[in-house]
């Protein structure tokens, strides 16, 4: 064989791996690396809430039930959300098995949600995070043993790379009678208390999100100082310092996250600490509507309360 022929060769098909091993390069990027960015030129991370309702629906002429996973994956793929807090989902070894069906579906869609923190509850409505990042660790506080209230609160703490991120998701009691009342107020004051003793004076500095379906169906859930709301927003005493924000409630103009046949409310909440408060404006808060589904089911009766958190406001306080 020609010896300059076999050289040539060579070089080629080295030049040919060198510029597959290029493109492939550029085609692999860390699961949990600074995702793509909403906005040009401002990197941010999207944490949402959303009450899925045991991802599945039920056709009422037909009767005929379906399983809704793959479609709120597509969902959170086209919000392109990065954590999740849910409510009303179901653990493993109970009625179903939503969180490894959710993340086979959102890995089949290249949107892998691979950490995942989960809380059972003593009823069906178990709770859960799914996370593009880390989740450094995570526990069940507030178990409802012998407490008014039906459902336990999940905390997980979540690695930003920039700082940590405390997370809470809830699932308050419903209704507006005065015992469903009373256990959410109850609820709410002691997730308030053990936030207070958890973190102490560091709380005013520290990155802290409240999440979740927290059923203020009730007039007397938004009273000042007294009510839910201002319960979770830390606002139950003089100490104004230290206060933290419904971010749909500043900004969405009371835009409801629940919708039924006979009415309309607001249910779900992102409450974020001082730190977040601080920057957060109307484009930090989002509603996003549910999106239907092949046979026209609706995916939830909740829409899922979206937070774009600037990954500058945490550099600031660096």
């Amino acid at each position: 064989m020609n010896m300059n022929k076999l050289h040539l060769s060579k070089s080629k098909t080295r030049y040919i791996i060198v510029v597959f091993l290029a493109i492939l390069s550029l085609s692999i990027h860390p699961l949990c690396a600074q995702n793509q960015c909403s906005v040009p030129g401002l990197p941010t991370i999207r944490i949402a809430t959303w009450n899925v309702k045991d991802c599945s629906a039920t056709n009422q002429k037909t009767k005929e039930a379906f399983l809704l996973h793959p479609f709120i994956a597509e969902a959170i793929k086209e919000a392109r959300i990065d954590i999740i807090a849910f409510q009303e989902i179901q653990i493993e070894g109970r009625k179903g098995a939503d969180i490894a069906l959710l993340q086979d579906a959102l890995m089949g869609i290249d949107w892998a949600m691979p950490h995942v923190a989960s809380a059972r509850s003593p009823l069906n409505d178990d709770l859960a995070i799914l996370s593009r990042f880390p989740i450094t660790e995570s526990q069940t506080i507030l178990a409802p043993s012998e407490q008014p209230w039906p459902r336990p609160v999940l905390e997980a703490c979540i690695d930003l790379g920039d700082m940590l991120l405390y997370l809470y998701t809830a699932h308050f009691k419903a209704y507006a009678d005065q015992e469903s009342l009373s256990a959410r107020l109850a609820q709410a004051q002691a997730l308030a208390s053990h936030i207070r003793q958890y973190f102490g004076q560091s709380i005013k500095e520290t990155a802290i999100i409240l999440a979740g379906d927290f059923n203020t169906v009730s007039s007397y859930d938004m009273e000042s100082k007294i009510g839910t709301v201002d319960l979770l927003q830390l606002r139950d005493n003089e100490d104004s310092t230290d206060d933290f924000l419904s971010l749909n409630l500043e900004w969405l103009n009371f835009k409801p996250t629940y919708k039924s046949k006979s009415y309309a409310s607001i249910t779900d909440h992102i409450i974020v600490s001082p730190l977040l408060s601080a920057y957060a404006d109307r484009d930090s808060i989002e509603i996003v509507d549910p999106l239907l589904n092949e046979n026209s089911l609706s995916l939830s009766d909740h829409k899922m309360l979206v937070l774009n958190l600037d990954r500058r406001w945490l550099v600031i306080q660096k």
